[in-house]
């Protein structure tokens, strides 16, 4: 039996800025790579939606590379998949994680009325900041 042949896509590396608009469209998570960093496709995982193409600002995207068709089964488990990955990444990491530098959280936020008043908060420190820089 002969497997369906269809396009996929393709980064044009030398071109690619990394701003990652490519990624956040993607809907089976086939583009990887970093902000500012050059990004590339996983062809087994590239439906050719043309959703990256339609994004990409210096149209270094092209749907050139022939790869194997996914069976919508596939593609629907690959979603599904990107978005679980998704749901789990509202959680809050700390700086402290990321930025060596950084200044510990306090205290975890619990409720919605403590999460307002941190917003809150955090918009009139900057706003105070502002007017001390008038």
């Amino acid at each position: 039996m002969q497997q369906e042949i269809q396009m996929k896509a393709f980064i044009d590396e030398e071109n690619c800025i990394g701003c990652g608009k490519c990624r956040r469209v993607c809907p089976t998570d086939a583009i990887i790579g970093s902000k500012q960093l050059m990004h590339t496709i996983i062809p087994a995982w590239c439906t050719a939606c043309n959703n990256c193409i339609n994004t990409c600002p210096t149209d270094c995207i092209t749907l050139s590379t022939l790869g194997v068709k996914l069976s919508a089964d596939e593609e629907l488990q690959l979603t599904t998949k990107r978005d679980r990955r998704l749901m789990q990444s509202d959680t809050i990491v700390p700086p402290t994680i990321l930025f060596q530098n950084a200044a510990p959280i306090a205290k975890q936020v619990d409720s919605i009325n403590e999460r307002k008043q941190s917003i809150a908060d955090a918009i009139a420190r900057v706003k105070a900041k502002k007017n001390l820089a008038k």
